[in-house]
């Protein structure tokens, strides 16, 4: 890291550890959309889970020793069966970037042991130097199965911000309208990569085989006038939101248009956002002590914040990152432009207020 550019290196090492996952991710979901693979068989996105983790945190305890990691994984389900275990690995130990300079960076991982042990580090409480990746290896594991949008997903949290995020979209492709949609995907190609350093922007740039590709900065997101003109994104069939709710919020603000676009994986929520293809999110809980996960909104969110993105919780506070694998001190979500945040917010007390505290 330097001064006039902070984060410089844990990006360049980010950009290539996300890079080469994806391309693992996508050699998974090809297969299975050939019909290569038993889509009836739920091992495919575990195999990707377990490979993917493995990739990732490899590269970055090898360039970053002292860090500390939070995942969804442990190796304990390997272990226990080495018919997955010799997929998962087979997988690891053939994934490459074409160029020999950019995969000499992060690094191979040089036995089944050692992917084991290398695993098992995502599942540990954190680095106590205050300093840890947040991962997601697929996010959105339903879609993936259908050959639909997930992402791979990486943050550095310090001190309980997010100071880096690089997401990989292995099967993003923006419409001609700007639009994002599940079946919208990039067949031909590998999908785009997303990031961003906390004051530095965010970016984009197509996935590669070899070199990390030269970016395009992402535009500021366009302001919303009228909250009768809101584009939505939600996610209808998720169990962790309230329906009637996200609807009533929405027809307090006069806005007849939501759920607006259906997206399942949360992270790709957030790259919809930031690159204008919706305007606004809610995410109100049925249950008040629910809590996300962290490597559900790590990442994403700073890559959204970072094209002028406003975020909250259901109460107006800031997100805190650095209280282990749930965001315990946040409930809810609130995410749309600066012009329409606060009165969003509003209307989402009003009708929290109206269905006894939901939510609250």
């Amino acid at each position: 890291m330097t001064a006039d550019n902070p984060y410089s290196h844990e990006l360049s090492i980010a950009l290539l550890t996300v890079q080469r996952a994806s391309l693992l991710t996508k050699r998974i979901v090809t297969a299975l959309d050939k019909g290569a693979i038993d889509k009836s068989d739920a091992s495919p996105v575990t195999i990707a889970d377990f490979a993917a983790q493995a990739l990732i945190i490899s590269a970055l305890h090898r360039n970053f020793p002292a860090d500390g990691f939070i995942g969804e994984e442990d190796a304990e389900a390997l272990r226990g069966n080495a018919a997955l275990c010799d997929r998962v690995w087979e997988l690891v130990s053939t994934t490459s970037l074409d160029d020999p300079p950019s995969e000499e960076l992060p690094g191979k991982i040089g036995s089944k042991e050692e992917m084991l042990a290398t695993i098992d580090l995502g599942a540990k409480a954190g680095s106590q130097s205050g300093r840890n990746w947040v991962l997601d290896p697929v996010d959105g594991t339903a879609t993936f199965m259908r050959n639909q949008q997930y992402a791979v997903c990486l943050a550095l949290v310090e001190g309980g911000k997010q100071k880096l995020g690089v997401l990989g979209c292995p099967n993003l492709l923006i419409g001609e309208g700007g639009e994002v949609r599940e079946d919208l995907i990039d067949s031909k190609g590998l999908g785009r990569m997303l990031s961003a350093v906390v004051g530095q922007g965010a970016y984009i740039r197509p996935i590669a085989r070899g070199r990390v590709e030269t970016p395009q900065r992402l535009g500021r997101i366009a302001e919303v006038v009228d909250p009768a003109k809101i584009r939505w994104v939600d996610s209808v069939a998720s169990d962790n939101i309230t329906h009637q709710i996200h609807r009533a919020i929405a027809e307090r603000l006069g806005s007849t248009t939501w759920p607006g676009t259906d997206i399942w994986s949360s992270q790709m929520k957030y790259i919809g956002l930031a690159v204008g293809a919706f305007d606004a999110m809610v995410r109100i809980p049925p249950d008040r002590s629910y809590r996300a996960s962290v490597w559900d909104h790590a990442g994403g969110q700073l890559i959204y914040a970072e094209v002028g993105g406003v975020l909250s919780d259901t109460s107006g506070k800031p997100f805190d990152f650095g209280l282990g694998r749930n965001l315990e001190s946040n409930l809810g979500l609130v995410a749309a432009p600066a012009s329409i945040h606060p009165k969003l917010l509003e209307a989402v007390k009003e009708v929290l207020a109206a269905t006894a505290g939901v939510g609250q």
